[in-house]
Parts: structure tokens; sequence; C-alpha cells
């Protein structure tokens, strides 16, 4: 069985050469991300996210966004102070956002798979990887195809976002 990175994507396990390349995949944590993940005690959220290469967004309980790391603030030209306590949707400024209810209460948004990854790893405690996900932009009429990753780490679960920017 192939093993991955739910972070980096790098492949973890060598495969054995009688495995096809196609076969199933499993997801951990490499060395490199292990590494990172253990030098966070002591330091500071921020810092720690920072020190990120890739777009993360952080989720509390109760789907809201607690923090956004540099990369992502970078990509998106959002400040790392502005999510306090809003929702996904309204971080990306998801059209689906503006509807009704708003992000996460609007029919729509049941089969939202950013929704559903987060809220499924904070339920079972496992990782959600490779999910693709689709975002409509707010006075757009193009959408963002992702692909994201949900790892919970103590009572928060980082989102791993890939397609911003690309």
């Amino acid at each position: 069985m192939k093993t991955i990175c739910a972070w980096c994507g790098s492949e973890i396990a060598p495969r054995g050469t009688e495995e096809p390349t196609d076969g199933p995949v499993s997801h951990g944590i490499c060395a490199s991300c292990r590494d990172n993940f253990d030098c966070q005690e002591g330091v500071a959220l921020q810092s720690y996210l920072d020190s990120i290469p890739l777009p993360i967004m952080v989720l509390d309980s109760k789907f809201q966004v607690t923090a956004l790391n540099r990369k992502f603030c970078e990509i998106t030209g959002k400040n790392p102070r502005d999510p306090a306590k809003r929702l996904p949707g309204e971080v990306f400024e998801c059209e689906q956002a503006r509807l009704p209810g708003g992000c996460a209460r609007a029919v729509c948004c049941s089969g939202c798979a950013i929704r559903k990854a987060v809220l499924k790893t904070f339920e079972t405690g496992e990782p959600e990887s490779g999910i693709p996900a689709t975002l409509t932009l707010e006075g757009d009429q193009s959408s963002l195809a992702l692909t994201i990753t949900a790892v919970k780490v103590g009572d928060v679960v980082m989102l791993r976002i890939e397609g911003l920017g690309d």
C-alpha cells in the first residue's frame, strides 16, 4: 500500500515493486511535517502557521475560521486578523455565503466539500485528504477548483488548500 503525507503529498514509505501504482493509498504524516508539528510546542500559533509553506486555514468546532497562515494571505490578499470567527465561505468570498442563511446554512451548503471534510475530521479525528472542492466566487462567473486536506490537531482542524493562485 502506498502511504503519502496528508500535508505535503510526499510518499512516506516506498512502495514495493510488485504493487500496482493505482493501488490503495493511505495517508499519514512524513517526518518533516511531523517535526514541524512537534516544534509548535511553545511557539505562538501564528508563527507556527506562517512556517508552513502551504495555504492553511484553521477552523474551530463551530466551523469558524480562527487563523490563516501567511501563504494563504499572500495568495488571497487577506489579512491574518480578518477572519476572526468568520465562516470559511465568508473568508473565501464564496457566492453561496451571500444566500439567505449564509455560509454553512444555505440549502446548497449541505453538499459543500469543505464543510463536509472539516465536520467529518472533527467527528472522526481522521484526516480527509485530497478532497476536490469547487467555489463560485462572489460577483464572478467562474469557479475555483481546489483540493483540500483536513487534519485535526488538538481542538482545531487545519485545512490545507491546493489550487489557490495556481
